[in-house]
């Protein structure tokens, strides 16, 4: 994932790495598809107490208070994670990208992540 080249704002890199933290503390090892959900849930939780600087503000209370089967995993490969979380409430569904080792890298409403096609592409030229 290093190959990314991920411009994060600081203060999203201070947010979703305590999130990170909190909800995986037991080190940098491979995370199963449970531990990237509950990890999401963390981050999902902590953007609706604070404005994340993502681009869409502060999530609402309401996305503190879902079900667990609000919360899944939309894709995995090789090295990440995309975690959907869905508030019918809302009608929206948060996606967050992750790292196989519990790493943070960006949440949107979209589920597309474009630094993940540039990736993609710069490997098929490798």
């Amino acid at each position: 994932m290093a190959k990314l080249g991920w411009r994060i704002v600081p203060l999203i890199v201070l947010l979703l790495s305590a999130a990170q933290a909190r909800a995986h503390p037991e080190g940098h090892g491979p995370i199963t598809s449970e531990k990237a959900v509950q990890i999401a849930r963390t981050v999902t939780a902590d953007l609706a107490e604070s404005d994340g600087g993502l681009g869409f503000g502060k999530l609402a209370p309401s996305w503190t208070q879902l079900p667990s089967e609000a919360s899944k995993v939309h894709l995995k490969e090789h090295d990440y994670f995309i975690v959907s979380i869905r508030n019918e409430a809302e009608k929206r569904t948060l996606f967050v990208l992750l790292s196989t080792s519990g790493e943070v890298y960006d949440a949107n409403f979209t589920g597309n992540f474009p630094a993940l096609k540039k990736d993609a592409a710069s490997k098929k030229s490798d």
